[in-house]
């Protein structure tokens, strides 16, 4: 989020979607897209494949292709190459600020607030931040929770030394967690955590970071500035579809994550994938009298300042260098 001008397009939802990056051309009329996402397909994803499945794309002249990703590093990497694509992000704006390419690059739209927490087994005491305290919580670099660790227990007036922090590679966590080596893990709730909740066949004792003042932008569209700038309309068609896609998401999730079923390439449990998407759609960014999607400049220094703390950047810019609202409707 450094060098110049990283603005971001803040459109559609709640979460912040990395897509993969424009492609277009034209095909019998229709203008050809690549939204890619940075990973395999999951819930967070619906509302995505809700307005494809239903033509919301097809009826702004759009031919929405939405593909699988293979990393957000890969992501931010083709979007610096000046490549023509669209991503969805989908971690958060510490992750995309310090992973290579992230330098100026794009816009970003559609923000949510981020859908982070942590769990517990039933008989770990985890009713507040202060449960914390003498527990052991796993942190992997890089991940988003860990980073904004020593702010979330400041906000809330935790002894941050009373936490037993264990650094572990990321993919050792859930199983360190499952048979007990730790006490409490961070979870995406729009993605982990139904996930690993089915796997271990009990209800989790659950503290979502956003209802303790902590509230991180979570997803968003990146798109390239020189295409942002020289493709105005098809931006604005492509964030009004993605809203409409969202709007159902949120009006009936179980039938999102149906639709999302579909056209899912490694079958997920019906009811993990129902509540991914639920999740999701909670966490959309949907103010009252604004376009899903809009976003508050508080919003967006009270997360800036964050990142400035922890180390993500070394300087906050003015807020018309990370986002605008001027692509939606």
């Amino acid at each position: 989020m450094r060098a110049a001008a990283r603005r971001l397009i803040v459109a559609a939802a709640g979460l912040l979607l990395a897509a993969g990056a424009w492609q277009p051309a034209h095909s019998q009329g229709a203008e050809k897209l690549t939204v890619r996402f940075t990973w395999k397909l999951k819930g967070e994803y619906a509302p995505l494949f809700v307005a494809l499945d239903k033509g919301y794309y097809k009826a702004e002249g759009l031919d929405v292709d939405l593909a699988e990703g293979s990393g957000a590093q890969t992501v931010l990497k083709l979007l610096a190459s000046g490549k023509r694509e669209i991503r969805l992000w989908t971690r958060g704006l510490r992750r995309a600020s310090r992973e290579p390419g992230a330098a100026g690059q794009g816009r970003r739209a559609l923000p949510d607030q981020g859908a982070d927490g942590v769990i517990s087994f039933p008989d770990v005491a985890l009713k507040s931040p202060k449960d914390l305290e003498g527990k052991r919580l796993a942190i992997s670099v890089g991940e988003t929770f860990g980073d904004m660790l020593a702010p979330f227990t400041r906000i809330n007036n935790v002894d941050i030394s009373k936490i037993q922090q264990i650094l572990m590679d990321a993919s050792a966590r859930t199983a360190q967690f499952l048979t007990r080596k730790i006490d409490v893990m961070s979870v995406y709730l729009s993605n982990e955590w139904p996930q690993i909740e089915k796997r271990a066949g009990v209800k989790f004792n659950v503290l979502r970071v956003s209802d303790f003042g902590l509230n991180l932008l979570g997803a968003s569209v990146i798109v390239g500035n020189a295409f942002a700038e020289q493709n105005r309309k098809t931006v604005e068609k492509l964030l009004r579809a993605t809203a409409k896609g969202y709007r159902d998401a949120m009006a009936d999730p179980k039938h999102a994550a149906k639709t999302m079923a579909k056209y899912m390439k490694v079958p997920e449990d019906p009811e993990v994938l129902e509540r991914q998407v639920e999740a999701t759609v909670v966490s959309t960014n949907a103010p009252a009298g604004k376009p899903i999607g809009w976003q508050d400049g508080a919003d967006w220094q009270a997360n800036l300042t964050l990142l400035k703390e922890t180390g993500g950047i070394p300087e906050i810019k003015p807020l018309a260098a990370y986002y605008s609202n001027d692509y939606l409707q």
